[in-house]
């Protein structure tokens, strides 16, 4: 007997070690539920900055590396944007589905579940990258022949795109695993290992391309090794944050109960996420071409414009990427008054910054475009575009905010109309609208006229929604009748008044 009962004790102590051990790697997460609302959107969305200026790092070196190759290299590089633009588009619609859903559940303090949709989050993105490399290989070259691509260049993008397709598993799976640590309340994680990346891609890009001692010049082929190489680099950070810091994975499982009920809860915000996300590239080769409407001369003044907007953009991805973790974990534990306050902090940033933004490019934007552009002629529509649709901003962020908390809030139906009523139903029609009335200058007024109005949309069903959540969640228990239930074990009932508790 004193045998199996030493068994019986070595066995308890070791799954209360396990018990610990995952407990103490949840710990290392952020309650968002608890503390200053505004210190952790300040510590979340500061992060979230830095990691968007670290990934933008990427491209533009990527651009300036493969320009010094020539014209055809770098052609055949912007061919391959369209397609590098629709993988981002998945995979930032699944990791909006995998925070909204592990945010929730870490509200919820549902540990195994966690860590169950953890892993299965990861097991969903390997299917997608599957599906999405096989097909990807096997159309290379009708899809660039049907994007205009000759003979030239070509062989270039193949070069590439072999390479590329085979790297996709380092892409998205690194993207997941970050999302996962978001969920939890940590942004420094996966804002440190983005910027490495960065870093080493940075230092990775002219040695491949150009070679360097033993090192083959690769040319443009070196520009996606050296990004699959730091992408690798990340993965390799991501998961071993989750596995041995967080503990935020649970062992592989094949039953498929689990993995139907996962993937169910993931694609149900992540598939809407996705379309949105989707036909926000499409929208934007449409403008384009009414813009080509206008000559060449407009269509490089647009892309000035709106390449410098999306620099200044940074603040708005910030503050509204910080809002799916927040508004996930502080649903889950049942505070939407929270959930409120959060938003409305949001809202008020998103206004005071873009009014701000409005002064600065009124007075500034010959001298910001004169870094882009060397061209009068450019210059000066490019300034006036940045003018114009500035005039937008304090309402155009709040598409993206309203978007974000709704997915969050487990309502992708009305963030997905919100987002495919800005790009299909108000700015394609404004922008023709605009080209009908006043060319070139008509368009830039339609696409701030349809910045402003989806953001107003926005407002009212992000306000509507909030209000249909608020009445669906009861109002949190107060601590310290709480804290009676436990002594008294059942329900209480506390009169402040008389300071008297009845047992209910």
């Amino acid at each position: 007997m004193d045998f199996l009962g030493a068994r019986r004790r070595r066995g308890e102590s070791t799954a209360s070690s396990s018990t610990q051990k995952q407990n103490r790697g949840r710990r290392r997460g952020v309650n968002l539920a608890e503390g200053s609302i505004g210190r952790h959107l300040v510590s979340l969305g500061s992060f979230l900055a830095l990691s968007v200026i670290a990934v933008m790092a990427i491209g533009l070196v990527d651009i300036y590396f493969v320009a010094r190759l020539g014209a055809k290299p770098l052609a055949a590089l912007s061919f391959t944007f369209p397609i590098v633009l629709t993988l981002s588009a998945i995979s930032l619609g699944l990791s909006n589905g995998v925070v909204a859903v592990i945010a929730r559940a870490v509200g919820e303090d549902d540990h195994e579940g966690i860590r169950a949709l953890g892993t299965d989050s990861i097991l969903l993105g390997l299917s997608f990258v599957l599906v999405l490399s096989v097909t990807g290989y096997a159309t290379i070259d009708p899809l660039f022949t049907l994007l205009g691509a000759d003979g030239e260049v070509m062989p270039l993008i193949k070069q590439y795109m072999h390479i590329w397709y085979i790297g996709i598993l380092l892409q998205i799976i690194p993207q997941l695993g970050q999302s996962i640590l978001r969920a939890h309340g940590d942004t420094r994680t996966p804002s440190l290992i983005t910027l490495v990346m960065s870093v080493t891609n940075v230092l990775l890009d002219p040695i491949l391309i150009f070679g360097w001692g033993v090192i083959p010049a690769l040319g443009i082929r070196g520009a996606v090794v050296s990004n699959i190489l730091a992408r690798a680099l990340s993965l390799v950070g991501v998961l071993s944050a989750l596995h041995f810091r967080f503990h935020a994975l649970a062992p592989i499982s094949f039953s498929p109960a689990r993995l139907r009920n996962s993937w169910k809860k993931l694609l149900h915000i992540g598939l809407p996420s996705t379309a949105t996300q989707l036909v926000m590239p499409i929208s934007a080769a449409v403008v384009t071409k009414i813009i080509a409407l206008s000559g060449t001369l407009a269509v490089a003044a647009y892309g000035v414009g709106s390449r410098i907007e999306s620099l200044t953009s940074i603040y708005l991805w910030a503050v509204a990427g910080a809002l799916p973790a927040f508004v996930g974990q502080n649903a889950g534990a049942g505070r939407m008054d929270r959930v409120r306050e959060a938003v409305g902090i949001a809202i008020k940033f998103c206004v005071t910054v873009g009014l701000c933004m409005i002064v600065i490019t009124m007075l500034a934007a010959p001298e910001i475009v004169g870094h882009f552009t060397k061209d009068a002629n450019v210059s000066a529509l490019a300034s006036y575009y940045l003018r114009v649709v500035s005039l937008s901003y304090a309402l155009s962020g709040l598409v993206i905010i309203a978007s974000q908390t709704m997915n969050a809030l487990h309502r992708p139906l009305p963030a997905a109309a919100i987002g495919l009523t800005r790009t299909v139903g108000v700015l394609v029609p404004f922008a023709l609208l605009g080209q009908w009335l006043g060319q070139i200058h008509g368009v830039f007024i339609g696409i701030a006229m349809a910045g402003a109005t989806c953001g107003a949309i926005a407002w009212l069903v992000l306000t509507k929604v909030l209000a249909q959540e608020s009445r669906h969640q009861p109002t949190p228990p107060d601590e310290h009748t709480t804290e009676l239930e436990a002594v008294l074990g059942g329900p209480v009932a506390m009169d402040y008044n008389t300071l008297s508790v009845t047992k209910t």
